[in-house]
C-alpha cells in the first residue's frame, strides 16, 4: 500500500511556503472557513495524479514523497508560464507577437533500499527516462498521471529489463479517486456511469469507479432489459445501513440491429437494498444514508489513499465508526467541522499526534490574506498528548481548549 509521507509547497496561490508531514493512517485537516482546507485536499489529489481536482490554470511548485512496498519515490511538480509565438490565420501576414501558456513538468526519482533505481521527467508530450546511465525519450500517453506515464514509457522499451522494471514500478502508482466532496456531487456523477460492451470487451464512460465493479467486466451481459450485480462494497454499505443485502442494477440497451453483433450499453444505474419484507432503491434513502453509500463507493475506488471533505456530514455516529473501519489500513486525509470524527481518533505516542493534525490558518487583510498550513509544533503536540493521556477530555475538547481547532 502506498503512503504519502511529505508535501513541500514552494509556490501555490497565497500559501506560505511550508513542508507538511503525514501519518500513515488517518490525517485530519483542521481550520476555520476560508483557511484552505478543501484547497489542500484538492492539492493532495493533484500531486497524487488525480485529474478531477487539479488546478490547470494556476502556477505551482511543489514536491511530495510517497513510500510503497517495492519503491519509494519523490515527485517535483512545477507549472510555469511559457511564451509561445502567435501566428495569424493568414500565413502571408507577419507574426503578431506571442501568447503565454502554462506548462507542467514533473520530475521523479524512484529508489529501493536507499538506492536510486530510475530518474524520469514527465513533460506535456513526452517522458524522459534515465536509468543505468542511459536516457530514453518516449511519447507521453495523453492524460496519464506522471507515474503511470513513466510506466507506459518503459513498456514501450521492449528490453526485458525495462519490461520487468515497468511491471514492478506500476505498484508505485497511487490508486486514489481523489477528493470526495462535502455533499453528493461525486455520488451523483457516479450514477451516470455507463458501460458499453461488444460481447468481448467492455468500455467504461467514467474513471475511478469502485474496484468491486471490475467484476462486471468479467460477467456477460444477461438477456433481457435489466442487468443485476452483487458488489462487495455495496454489501458492506448495506450492512452498515441496517439492510441484509444490496444489488446494483443497470438498464440494458441493445445497440446493434445486426443479428451477429452483440453491442449493448448499461446505463441508469440504481442501487437496491433488501431486508425482510422490504426492498428500496437509493432514491428513497435519506441524505445521510446516501452520504454513507457515497463514501463506501468512493473508498472502494481508492485502494491506496482515501480523501474526503467533511466526511461526517449527515452521518450518525455509528456510521462514522463504519467509515473508519472501511478505511482500514489505508492512509486517509479528512476534514471535519463536526467533533464526532475527532472523538474517534486514538493516539499511541507523541509523533502520531504531531503528524495527524494539519492546521490551516488565514492571516492578513482580505486583500493581502495568506494561508498558513502546518503540522503541530512539538510543544503543541506534547501539551495535547499529556491531556489526552489523562482520559478526562474528549479529543475535540482538548483541541478546543488548546486553541487548535
Amino acid at each position: 500500500m502506498n503512503k504519502l509521507t511529505r508535501l513541500t509547497i514552494n509556490k501555490f496561490r497565497n500559501v506560505v511556503p511550508t513542508t507538511l508531514e503525514f501519518r500513515p493512517g488517518i490525517n485530519v485537516v483542521l481550520g476555520r472557513n476560508a483557511a484552505g482546507k478543501t484547497t489542500l485536499l484538492r492539492l493532495l489529489s493533484t500531486m497524487l495524479g488525480y485529474p478531477g481536482d487539479s488546478f490547470p490554470d494556476e502556477l505551482l511548485s511543489a514536491n511530495c514523497r510517497v513510500t510503497g512496498d517495492q519503491f519509494n519515490f519523490e515527485q517535483s511538480t512545477s507549472r510555469v508560464h511559457i511564451e509561445e509565438p502567435s501566428f495569424p490565420l493568414d500565413p502571408s501576414l507577419p507574426r503578431t507577437g506571442s501568447r503565454s501558456s502554462l506548462q507542467q513538468l514533473d520530475s521523479l526519482r524512484f529508489e529501493q533500499d536507499g538506492n536510486t533505481v530510475l530518474r524520469a521527467e514527465a513533460l506535456p508530450t513526452e517522458v524522459v527516462i534515465n536509468r543505468a546511465g542511459h536516457s530514453r525519450r518516449e511519447a507521453r500517453s495523453p492524460q496519464a498521471a506522471p507515474v503511470l506515464a513513466i510506466v507506459l514509457g518503459l513498456w514501450k522499451d521492449k528490453s526485458n529489463e525495462a519490461q520487468e522494471l515497468a511491471s514492478r514500478l506500476v505498484t508505485s502508482y497511487v490508486k486514489t479517486a481523489g477528493r470526495m466532496d462535502e455533499s453528493l456531487n461525486r455520488f451523483n456523477a457516479f450514477l451516470n456511469l455507463e458501460i458499453q460492451s461488444d460481447g468481448e470487451q467492455k468500455a467504461w464512460s467514467g474513471s475511478h469507479f469502485p474496484f468491486s465493479m471490475i467484476e462486471i467486466q468479467k460477467a456477460p451481459i444477461p438477456d433481457g432489459n435489466i442487468a443485476t450485480y452483487s458488489l462487495a462494497f455495496l454489501d458492506r454499505a448495506a450492512k452498515a445501513l441496517g439492510y441484509d443485502s444490496a444489488t446494483a442494477r443497470f438498464d440494458v440497451e441493445r445497440l446493434s440491429p445486426e443479428p451477429n453483433r452483440h453491442i449493448a450499453r448499461l446505463s441508469n444505474l440504481k442501487f437496491f437494498f433488501k431486508r425482510p419484507g422490504e426492498e428500496v432503491s437509493h432514491d428513497w434513502l435519506s441524505y445521510g444514508q446516501k452520504r454513507l453509500l457515497a463514501f463506501f463507493a468512493h473508498s472502494d475506488a481508492s485502494p491506496d489513499i482515501v480523501i474526503a471533505d467533511e466526511l461526517v456530514n449527515g452521518l450518525h455516529h455509528e456510521w462514522i465508526s463504519a467509515c473508519l473501519d472501511e478505511i482500514g489500513e489505508r492512509q486517509a486525509f479528512l476534514t471535519s467541522q463536526n467533533p464526532l470524527l475527532l472523538d474517534f481518533l486514538r493516539f499511541e505516542n507523541l509523533e502520531q499526534v504531531r503528524h495527524t493534525f494539519i492546521i490551516c490558518e488565514r492571516t492578513g487583510s482580505a486583500e493581502n490574506a495568506q494561508l498558513i498550513w502546518r503540522n503541530l509544533t512539538e510543544e503543541e503536540a506534547e501539551s495535547f498528548f499529556l491531556a489526552y493521556q489523562t482520559g478526562i477530555q474528549r479529543v475535540s475538547d482538548i483541541l478546543l481548549t488548546k486553541g487548535l481547532w
